[in-house]
């Protein structure tokens, strides 16, 4: 990717090729970089998702990694994922007005019902590092649900047009978040999700799938899901299957 200035307070230092943009920006971070580092790499030789699963990185794709100020409690950290995925859903939206973008929890933006994208929110206190990959070019014929990319959906854009209008709308919601809390973003959030009621099947981390129907999302991003049976379930963690 042809360096290029961000929106402010985004610098972008941008490679043909690195292990992890994720780790890199760990490796900068260590070093004395601040708010609003930006890594991007043409490939990725070892980029992962989350739950250590491969991300599939070829040219042509955004590979980024975002890095944040969170001197907040380590309970809010996890609030910078919904931010980042609100501000993604919005420059799609904006580059690609007519598409059927929807954000699926935790961290999935899909276009028609594919996935699109996908983050990575690591912790470094009293930082974060936001792992983002967008398939703009290509999407992987592996992956774990169907998946998509921008040019199918009839895009022109190029990694640096996403990245450019990511950056724009989460310079603002960041300071949005800061200043109002989780409330505003968890609106935002609910407004562009998949609808409310829709049935899911959730594969919590090392437990037996479950079925219900999505109740939304709780103060602290927690996925609810209500049982057939009456009770709520409040998952914090787990793979979603769209019903």
């Amino acid at each position: 990717m042809t360096e290029r200035a961000l929106p402010p307070p985004f610098t972008l230092v941008a490679l043909e090729e690195t292990d992890s943009t994720n780790d890199e920006v760990k490796r900068r971070a260590a070093a004395g970089a601040g708010h609003g580092l930006v890594v991007t790499a043409e490939r990725q030789s070892m980029g992962r998702g989350r739950s250590g699963r491969v991300w599939d990185s070829p040219a042509g794709n955004l590979h980024c990694s975002i890095l944040l100020d969170c001197d907040l409690p380590p309970t809010r950290a996890p609030e910078l994922a919904f931010v980042a995925a609100v501000a993604l859903y919005e420059a799609l939206a904006a580059l690609l007005p007519a598409a059927a973008f929807r954000l699926k929890w935790p961290n999935d933006v899909l276009c028609a019902g594919a996935k699109l994208a996908g983050m990575l929110l690591e912790s470094i206190p009293p930082r974060v590092v936001l792992g983002v990959g967008v398939d703009v070019a290509s999407a992987p014929q592996t992956a774990l649900y169907p998946a998509t990319c921008l040019h199918r959906q009839g895009s022109g854009a190029q990694p640096f047009d996403v990245l450019a209008g990511f950056c724009g709308q989460l310079g603002l919601w960041y300071d949005r978040w800061r200043e109002a809390g989780f409330a505003p973003v968890r609106k935002a959030w609910l407004g562009y999700a998949d609808a409310i009621g829709r049935p899911l099947t959730v594969r919590p981390a090392a437990e037996q799938s479950v079925e219900g129907r999505f109740a939304g999302i709780d103060e602290r991003g927690a996925l609810l899901l209500d049982l057939s049976d009456g009770r709520r379930l409040v998952l914090l963690a787990g793979d979603v299957l769209l019903g």
